[in-house]
This record gives C-alpha cells, structure tokens and sequence, in this order.
C-alpha cells in the first residue's frame, strides 16, 4: 500500500444536521485530513443539504454531498462507497466522533500492516444516570471493535461483498466477521479513538431498541452462542408458564382454560424443529445457518427442564419421606436461576468490561443487575421472532 494513499469518509445520515455539524467539525481538526468526505443525505428536507452548501460552502474540507432520501442507513454505506474517489475508505456515522489523531493513527496502522483493513475502537459515553447504568449492564468503560470509524482499502470492500441489507441491526458485526472469515489482513487498535454519544435515556426506549436488534441480528450470521442462550432462557421461561397455565388461570372453570397444553407445546416445538430443518435443509440448503442447531438445544434444553420441573413427581412420586424428594425444587432453581444471572450482570459483566469496583459496590450493582436480565429478557423475544422470520427473508446474503 502506497504511504501517501488518499482518503474518503462516508457519513450515512438522517434527519440529524446537529449531529453531522459535530462530526464534520472532529474531522475539520484531525492531525491527517480526509481528501474526501461524501455524505449520503437520506434525509425528506433540506437541512443537511443548506448545511454543506451554505454554512459550509467556505470550508477547507472537500465534501461530496449526494442525496438518497428514503435510503436505509446500510444502503446509505454501499452507496457511499461507489461515490468514494479514493484507494481509501473510512465509515463514520452521525453518532460517532473521531479523535484528532483517529486518521493519523489509522493510516499509519495500515501502512505498518501492508494494507487490509482497521476496524473502528469505540467507547460509549454516558451523563444521565440511567445511561450510566445502561453502559455499566452492556458496553462498560473499554472500548468495543465497530465498523463505525473502521479504514480500508476500496478494493477489499467490495471484494469481501458489500453490507448486508437485510436489517437496521447486526449487520455491522456481520460485516466484519465476513472480511475477517475471508482472509484479508485486520487489525483493531489497543487503544480508543472514537466514543458514541448518543445511548437511549429511558427505560421503555431501551427495551424496544434490544428487542429490535436481537430481532435483526438473528436473521444473520452473528453471535450464535448468544442466540442460542437468549432462545434457551426464553424457552424456559415458556416451560415454566405453559405446563402451568391452566392451573394459574383456574381450570376448565375459566375462560382461558387450555386442554392438553402441555402436549401441544411439546408437539408445537416438534413442529418448529421439523419446518425449520426442512426449510433450511432443503430451500436454503446453500446458505449457512445456525437454527436448525440452536432450536435443536433449546428443545433438548426444555425437554431436560421440564424432567427436573417434574422432579418429585416421576423420581419421588411425591413421597416426601423419600431420599429422592427435594421440597420446593422448582422455587429453588427459578430463584437460583434470577439471582444467577443478576449477579452475573450485575458484578461480573461490569467488572470484565473495566467499571470501577467503586461504581458498583455496596448496592449499585443490584440495579446494574437488574437491567442488565430486563435487556436479555427483552432480546430473547427479539430473537426468536427473528429466526421464525429468517426462512422466509429472500435474498439476505445478496
């Protein structure tokens, strides 16, 4: 790679002029100038366009405005870089800021490296409290590889394939295990040069948004050991309810009185393994999966749960003076399971993630905790909505 290779920045945005204004300021002050930045406007006014023409028609920087109103954001990237004049591509969007030195760093990165590509380093910033809790349940005080602020060569983007789009969320993950999976040389800094500002401040705003992405990135190939565990809890909280349900609602006195639930559940996760290993099997039998694997676990999981679930009746036949007879089993491990995985959200997780022991102890950990099973309760649904709609998704490696 020549050392004095030239660079293009392509900024998808929508709809958020202040945010471009603060990015396009950040690159105005980095140490190495972007020959190029292109900006794709998906934007239904004119805002973003008055601001580049007008605000900043006298700026050093050579920005390349092109409108694509209506265009999704990963659209918006593809795009981008056909518009791209340069042998180098740098991805940001509205929400990330660069480091003064980003570029610098970056280019020297990949001049050092030969070439390839360097994937975005970010740190997530928070003010209000409860952004707070949310960083300390899921990203933390260190920094995380993104696609966001990542420099490649042109020429590999489009050799490894183009984003994926498919879904608003997952595919940028997606994209960089493609170009890793692919061989080409990749690195990511020790060090941190872009944060996100820009995390969800509300409760209700924060679920909705998991839900969403968990949804989206199960229709990809990501993360597959997370799906499967997401889809396993989920499944087990719907062994719990279902074999329960009528007594909970009262019998055949009530309205919502289910007869025979619980062998229609377990025919009904029989069908589900049996459509997908068909479909997968036979009309998407060329494209790589994990459904079929993960629906198969979960059902081995929830078969298992429902055996101990039924412990002291099959084993113990309810005698308590019997050696096998554990008095309330399901109350013990239901109780073992919660407190499990709050203290996994809650301690471990955070502290893996650098947040400061003092920032956890004595009690805030409980409420870092807390959210953090709220957020993959919220995605286990995502998740398995996801995959029932995979099958039917056409084209979605295209």
């Amino acid at each position: 790679m020549k050392k004095d290779a030239e660079i293009s920045i392509i900024i998808p945005t929508f709809d958020d002029v202040d945010l471009l204004r603060v990015v396009l300021e950040a690159l105005n002050t980095q140490i190495l100038k972007p020959n190029e930045i292109v900006v794709i406007d998906s934007s239904s006014n004119n805002k973003i366009k008055s601001l580049i023409h007008d605000e900043l028609a006298d700026s050093s920087l050579n920005i390349v405005y092109r409108n694509a109103e209506g265009l999704g954001p990963n659209e918006a990237k593809n795009l981008g870089a056909t518009k791209a004049t340069f042998g180098l591509i740098g991805f940001l969007d509205t929400k990330t800021i660069p480091a003064d030195n980003w570029l610098k760093v970056y280019s020297d990165m990949l001049i050092q490296q030969g070439g390839g590509v360097i994937f975005g380093k970010t740190r997530y910033l928070a003010s209000s409290d409860f952004q707070k809790l949310l960083r300390d349940s899921t990203y933390g005080n260190t920094g995380h590889e993104t696609a966001p602020g990542s420099l490649l060569q042109k020429n590999i983007f489009f050799e490894a394939g183009q984003i994926l789009t498919i879904a608003r969320s997952g595919i940028d993950i997606e994209w960089r295990d493609r170009l890793k999976a692919k061989g080409f040389s990749w690195s990511s800094p020790e060090d941190t040069y872009l944060t996100y500002n820009d995390l969800p401040n509300n409760l209700i705003l924060t679920l909705k948004k998991f839900f969403f992405y968990q949804m989206y990135g199960a229709m990809v190939n990501i993360q597959n050991t997370v799906k499967e565990v997401y889809l396993g809890l989920l499944l087990i909280l719907s062994a719990i309810i279902i074999p329960q349900w009528n007594g909970i609602v009262g019998w055949d006195q009530s309205p919502l009185y289910l007869p025979y639930i619980t062998r229609v559940y377990l025919i009904t996760l029989v069908i589900i393994f049996l459509s997908s290993l068909i479909i997968n099997k036979g009309f998407l039998r060329n494209l790589k999966s994990s459904l079929v694997t993960n629906i198969m676990k979960a059902i081995i999981l929830v078969l298992l749960f429902i055996v101990f679930f039924r412990w002291n009746d099959v084993v113990a036949n309810w005698v308590e003076e019997s050696i096998w007879y554990i008095p309330n089993i399901t109350k013990i491990y239901v109780i073992s399971l919660i407190m499990t995985s709050v203290f996994y959200r809650g301690i471990y997780f955070p502290l893996k993630n650098e947040v400061g022991v003092k920032s956890l102890f004595p009690i805030r950990w409980l409420a870092v905790g807390i959210l953090g099973v709220l957020l993959d309760l919220a995605k286990a649904p995502g998740y398995l909505l996801g995959s029932i709609m995979l099958p039917f998704i056409k084209n979605r490696y295209r």
